[in-house]
């Protein structure tokens, strides 16, 4: 989908692609998590895009258009419990086979931290690219529970949610070095740390209720309910 001949790439050229992709990764990051896979896509053809990028990313500007009216929500009768979600989907890049890691962490109902971003480096099992969203998504908790404990005085370990048991077994050391695990990079065992520490706890949802799978992979739904977006100007 890049451009191929000299005349494709100057007028793509003449295009402010990188600069819509600079705008829309400051939506994505710091209020829109519903358009967070779809940025992350785009943003990865900034050195050579094609026709059929541009096209992408102003659809994504169409979409904001038609949804300005909506915004994270956090309700004072919400529950208070501060959870996160873990999600990998496996070999996701057609061209790296590189995993999408997607994680997300809820707050009074609402979303108050998400990421959805490429896996540095290729994953050789669904498990092991669930592993490494979840070492993500710990160091990420780690600083909101200290954020938490010095406003809340809260010292709790942070849920995190994933729907990998194998992965969620090999973090909890249920399962120990093998050949289908035994390769995995160190800094990403930072979870059991985590876990040790008390920092984080790990517990299984179904991946019909994986909130995070909407940070992975194009999904067809409810984003707002899962977000926690909604109409705050008529």
């Amino acid at each position: 989908m890049s451009p191929k001949t000299q005349q494709e790439k100057e007028r793509m050229h003449s295009v402010p692609y990188r600069e819509l992709v600079g705008g829309l990764q400051f939506l994505a990051q710091c209020t829109r998590p519903d358009i967070a896979y779809a940025v992350n896509a785009v943003s990865s053809f900034c050195g050579n895009p094609g026709e059929a990028h541009w096209t992408a990313a102003k659809r994504i500007l169409r979409y904001l258009q038609g949804t300005k009216s909506l915004g994270l929500v956090f309700r004072k009768e919400s529950d208070a419990a501060f959870e996160g979600f873990s999600d990998a989907d496996w070999g996701n890049d057609p061209d790296s086979r590189r995993s999408v890691t997607g994680y997300l962490f809820q707050f009074g109902g609402g979303s108050v931290s998400w990421s959805s971003r490429k896996q540095p480096t290729v994953a050789l099992s669904t498990m092991e690219a669930e592993y490494m969203a979840l070492s993500a998504a710990s160091q990420e908790a780690l600083w909101w529970r200290g954020f938490r404990a010095e406003l809340l005085g809260r010292k709790e370990p942070i849920t995190i949610y994933c729907d990998n048991r194998s992965t969620i077994c090999l973090a909890e050391k249920e399962i120990g070095y093998s050949p289908r695990s035994k390769h995995i990079d160190v800094r990403h065992h930072f979870v059991r740390e985590q876990l040790e520490n008390h920092t984080i706890e790990l517990k299984y949802i179904c991946s019909g209720n994986q909130k995070a799978d909407a940070l992975t992979k194009p999904v067809h739904g409810q984003l707002k309910t899962v977000f926690g977006i909604s109409e705050i100007h008529s």
